[in-house]
């Protein structure tokens, strides 16, 4: 019977020691310049210390629990030659662990101790082999919760590491009080749950502070898209502005007013809303350019462009289409809308006195005007009013002709 109390004793010994270390690496991470055998060296020579001193005291004084809880944290050594987290961090985590294994290693002394087994301490060892059996669960539902705790520790708040030492300090006590009756049991069971319950209490708390943190985070980066996507969208807006407004005069180019016929072309063909277009040139404009420059010629062609924006309807769209000439889009307009626009375009620009380096400059426009009809294309609408703009300049400039009025007489370009 002595022998089988031996194997027991010693069974006891080795699974409470293989379940700490256990633990330990299930809470803490090695370092990566720690090989497999340094780290077995480093435990084994703390065991055989530790074993060494237990033997030595316990001659001394026999009181095994007292002398376990003297020499056991001698273990911090290898802990922390092997663990990377900080001090405090690998302290806590040490204590945690030394805590949890020794509360349920006096609970099953207790229970050891009132069920008077044939062989003591077998309910140690089967509480021991039960607490190895749920490693996995612990692996896999309360390390994640730990490793929290001791990333904040690591971080801040070192101020932790005095919950699990206290609570080895309590353990402590009701260890060396070496009375085994239900009355000192139940507030070591409720002891145990307690501090289990403070560790799920913190744990839960720096996982909701994670969550809030992931969703502020998770904001802000949301608002940075947003706002990054709204200044790409302006900028897209701007670029494609850009590619579509001329960079003198500041209208829109060739390019815009083509899809912008197209469009009210194809509104035509659906719904039969007809439009007009009236082609401008400013007359005699090669004359102001060799007589001023290029930059004289440029002046007047973006006063004449601001000229000719304000006169037009809100709806209406005014392009530089090339050169000196302008084409602007009536949409809704008939020939006599067509008509009184480009009357009071050009005597607009007929009264007004440019100036350009203190010299007034006196221009005339002539106006071509085309109304959309069944048989037209895009192409045909814009050849026509070039063609009445064309036969205006033969017939002495600083005129608005319709191709209404000259439907009848074939008309060429002039160069």
């Amino acid at each position: 019977m002595q022998g089988s109390a031996i194997i027991v004793q010693y069974l006891t010994d080795i699974m409470f020691l293989t379940t700490n270390i256990l633990l330990l690496y299930i809470f803490l991470t090695p370092r990566s310049k720690c090989s497999f055998s340094f780290q077995a060296i480093a435990f084994i020579a703390t065991w055989i210390t530790v074993y060494s001193l237990r033997i030595l005291l316990d001659s001394l004084v026999p009181h095994f629990l007292l002398w376990g809880f003297i020499t056991g944290p001698l273990y911090l050594v290898p802990c922390a030659l092997i663990f990377k987290e900080t001090l405090h961090a690998r302290v806590f985590a040490f204590f945690l662990i030394y805590s949890i294994t020794q509360f349920i290693y006096l609970i099953f002394i207790h229970i050891d101790r009132l069920l008077f087994p044939t062989i003591p301490d077998v309910f140690v060892l089967v509480g021991l082999f039960l607490e190895i059996l749920f490693l996995p669960v612990i692996r896999k539902y309360a390390a994640p919760r730990i490793k929290d705790i001791i990333r904040i520790i690591n971080q801040q708040h070192p101020s932790f590491t005095l919950f699990p030492v206290l609570s080895f300090i309590l353990l402590a006590f009701y260890s060396v009080q070496g009375i085994y009756l239900l009355s000192t049991l139940i507030p070591i069971v409720l002891s145990t749950i307690l501090i289990f319950f403070t560790y799920y209490l913190i744990a839960i708390a720096i996982e909701l502070t994670k969550h809030q943190q992931q969703q502020e985070n998770q904001r802000d980066v949301n608002n940075k898209l947003k706002i990054a996507h709204e200044r790409l969208e302006a900028l897209n807006q701007q670029l494609d502005l850009t590619s579509r407004t001329d960079s003198l005069t500041e209208l829109y180019n060739r390019r815009h007013m083509e899809q912008k016929i197209q469009e009210e072309y194809e509104q035509y063909k659906k719904n039969g809303s007809e439009f007009a277009l009236i082609i401008a040139d400013i007359d005699l404009f090669k004359g102001i350019n060799d007589k001023y420059g290029h930059a004289g010629g440029d002046c007047l062609l973006k006063s004449v462009s601001e000229d000719l924006r304000k006169s037009i309807r809100a709806y209406d769209t005014v392009a530089r289409w090339g050169g000196d000439e302008f084409l602007i889009l009536l949409p809704g307009a008939n020939v006599k809308d067509a008509m009184e626009l480009a009357e009071r375009i050009s005597k607009k620009v007929g009264k007004r006195r440019y100036v350009y380096e203190k010299e007034a400059l006196s221009v005339t426009l002539t106006l071509g005007v085309s109304v959309v009809k069944n048989d037209d294309t895009v192409a045909s609408i814009i050849h026509k009013a070039d063609v009445v703009m064309y036969q205006g300049k033969r017939s002495g400039r600083n005129c608005i002709l319709s191709f209404d009025s000259i439907a009848n007489t074939e008309m060429s370009p002039i160069s």
